[in-house]
Parts: C-alpha cells; sequence; structure tokens
C-alpha cells in the first residue's frame, strides 16, 4: 500500500513539474496552439499537457509492485497514441493515418483471451457470446478508438477534456476496486493524480483567468484510449462488470461524437472536418461562460459514472441500465435540434464564433 501512496504522489508531483517544464521547449518543438477563427484563445499556448501526463504515468508506474503495473505491450499501445498524437499537434496529420495508428494501438492494448468472455449482458445472451468472440474482439478495438476520438473531441474549453477525464477515472477506481480489479484501481488513481496536477494549469479557477498549458491531440487520445482500455478490462473475464452499464462513464463525449459524425455526414460534409457544433460549443452559444460549461458538462460526465456505481452496487438489472442510455441520448438530440433547427440548411452553416469561446485543442 505505501508503493501506492508513493506513486499517487509521484504522478501528481512530476506532472505539476513537467507541465511546468515542458512549457519551456513548446515553442523549440513547434508544439504550439496559436489562435485563428475558430481557436479563439489568447496568445499561442503550449501543447505539452498530455506528454507530461503520460510521462508522470509511467515513471509513477515503475515504483509499483510488479503485479501492480502495467505490462509493456500496454505501455507501448499508449506511447504510439501519443506519438502520432504530438506528430498531429506538430503536422496536423490526416484522419487515416491517425485511425491506422489508434487500431493497432488498441489491439496492443486489450488482452485477447479476457476479451473474449467480454461480459456483454443486457445486449447478447450469454450463451452467444463465445459463438461471436472474433466480433467481440472487433468492437472492443471500435470502442477504444472510439472512445479516443470522444475525448479528443471534447478537448474544445479549459479544463473540459481533463475534468471529464478525472471523473471517470474516478468511478472507474470505485467500480475496479469493487469488483476486486485492484491493478485497474491502483491505475486508474495514478493517472487521476497525474491529471490532477495537468489540470491545476489547465482549468480555470480562481487563481488562473486561463489554460496556460493544453492536454493537445496527443493528451486527449492518450485519456481516451487509458479510459476505454480499463473500461474493456474490468468488463472482461471472470466476473467482468457489464460492459453496458460502463458506458454510462463515458456516456457525454461518445454521445455527442455519435451526434457530431451523424450531422456532419447529413450535410454532406467529412465526419472529421472542423466545425462549432459540438455540445460545448452549443451550450456557450446559450450563453455560458466557459468556466460555466466545463462545468455543467464535468457534472453531467461525474452523473453518468455515478448512474453506472451505483447501478452496479445496487446490482441492477443490466438491461434496465442498458436501455436507460436512451435518456441521455434523447435529451442530447432535442438539445441539439433546438440549438441548430432541423432544416438542412441549418446543418450546412456553422454557427457563429462565440467572442467568449476558448478553443484549446486542435481537435475536429
Amino acid at each position: 500500500m505505501a508503493s501506492l501512496y508513493l506513486s499517487i504522489l509521484t504522478a501528481f508531483s512530476l506532472s505539476i513539474v513537467l507541465n511546468i517544464g515542458l512549457r519551456r521547449f513548446a515553442g523549440e518543438w513547434r508544439l504550439l496552439d496559436v489562435p485563428d477563427a475558430r481557436k479563439l484563445h489568447e496568445g499561442a499556448v503550449p501543447l505539452c499537457g498530455g506528454i507530461a501526463i503520460f510521462a508522470a504515468f509511467f515513471i509513477a508506474n515503475i515504483l509499483l509492485e510488479d503485479r501492480m503495473q502495467l505490462s509493456w505491450s500496454v505501455f507501448s499501445g499508449l506511447f504510439l497514441i501519443l506519438l502520432f498524437g504530438a506528430m498531429d499537434d506538430r503536422f496536423a496529420l490526416p484522419a487515416l493515418p491517425r485511425l491506422l495508428a489508434q487500431t493497432v494501438a488498441a489491439y496492443m492494448i486489450i488482452n485477447i483471451g479476457d476479451v473474449a468472455n467480454l461480459n456483454l449482458s443486457g445486449i447478447v445472451p450469454p450463451e452467444l457470446t463465445a459463438q461471436l468472440t472474433p466480433l467481440i474482439l472487433l468492437v472492443a478495438i471500435v470502442f477504444i478508438v472510439g472512445v479516443i476520438n470522444a475525448v479528443n473531441m471534447t478537448d474544445g474549453v479549459d479544463g473540459l477534456a481533463g475534468g471529464s477525464a478525472a471523473t471517470a477515472l474516478f468511478w472507474l477506481a470505485l467500480l475496479a476496486f469493487h469488483g476486486g480489479r485492484v491493478s485497474t484501481a491502483v491505475q486508474s488513481l495514478i493517472l487521476l493524480a497525474a491529471v490532477i496536477g495537468f489540470l491545476g494549469f489547465n482549468m480555470r479557477h480562481r487563481w488562473r483567468m486561463k489554460a496556460s498549458v493544453f492536454l493537445g491531440d496527443a493528451g486527449s487520445t492518450l485519456l481516451g484510449a487509458v479510459i476505454g482500455c480499463f473500461i474493456i478490462a474490468l468488463s472482461a473475464g471472470r466476473n467482468g462488470l457489464p460492459f453496458p452499464v460502463l458506458l454510462w462513464i463515458v456516456v457525454i463525449p461518445v454521445i455527442d461524437t455519435l451526434s457530431l459524425i451523424i450531422r456532419r455526414i447529413a450535410a454532406g460534409r467529412s465526419p472529421f472536418s472542423a466545425d462549432r457544433w459540438h455540445l460545448h460549443h452549443l451550450l456557450q452559444d446559450t450563453g455560458l461562460s466557459p468556466a460555466r460549461t466545463t462545468l455543467v458538462l464535468v457534472a453531467l460526465s461525474a452523473l453518468g459514472g455515478a448512474v453506472a456505481y451505483f447501478g452496479v452496487i445496487m446490482q441492477l438489472p443490466a438491461q434496465l441500465l442498458a436501455a436507460g442510455l436512451i435518456i441521455p441520448v434523447a435529451l442530447h438530440t432535442i438539445f441539439v435540434f433546438r440549438m441548430t433547427g432541423q432544416s438542412h440548411a441549418a446543418l450546412r452553416l456553422p454557427r457563429p464564433a462565440n467572442p467568449q469561446t476558448t478553443i484549446p485543442g486542435a481537435a475536429p
């Protein structure tokens, strides 16, 4: 237990130190987010938060007992995600190489044997699971890639992607402890500590009026990969938690991403094109400040995680919680149509820029 406390403290402290130190090299590495017509923040902001979080997380892992450490295969997959994310921050890579790298990384970070026993209660009858092993493996990879991009797409307001990831990691840690997955719980707490260290520089608060460091695509895709990996890990193997229940942990970014893809395709555009149709943009169009927008969406993410946790604790039927996902889907759809209008013309036109908006990431 002493090694856990030391690792958590190390992850938190190193995250702070590295976020301060790496900012000095961001200009030299050309890892800067420069304002433009869509990114309305003030001045060039370093995109080194994700690199700092990964380094702090990795070093803190070394201090753990061997049985608690993540495997080299997982860390290799996460490093691949970080690398391509950083390259995207630097060179603005096309969508295809990013997706290919994310798919390879997803394959590297899942345990194939355990994923074959993924708990799909509420979706697939248990007696059919063994017959669907190749399909389940594909679902696991697609899910992780989807969460990677969903978290990446939330990175549009100071503190939002990091804050949402922190709430997800908190509930994952509690669920992992409850399910006896101590290693996953420990890893969630260590990464949570590193993310909290970063949020001191990224989230608006009493002593900081705007972010001084951004996650960058490297950081947002890294956090998405870890969260997706941990959800699969908690749902896989014997006594795995029901996968549909764990979807509540990422329900907000996943629904918003699927909604964006559908609306962009309906408008005759690439699903990876940039616009101001994200949920955080629409909330700001109602008059919410960036800080309040972050607060609202992080609170909703926390609520989704609470549904998953208390649903498991109270042993609610997986079918009920799976069916309940229709509620956030319906509420999101109603809000989007209310803000954008239902006409095809409304779908084609981007929302007018809000001068109060801060769009820190380069995510589409």
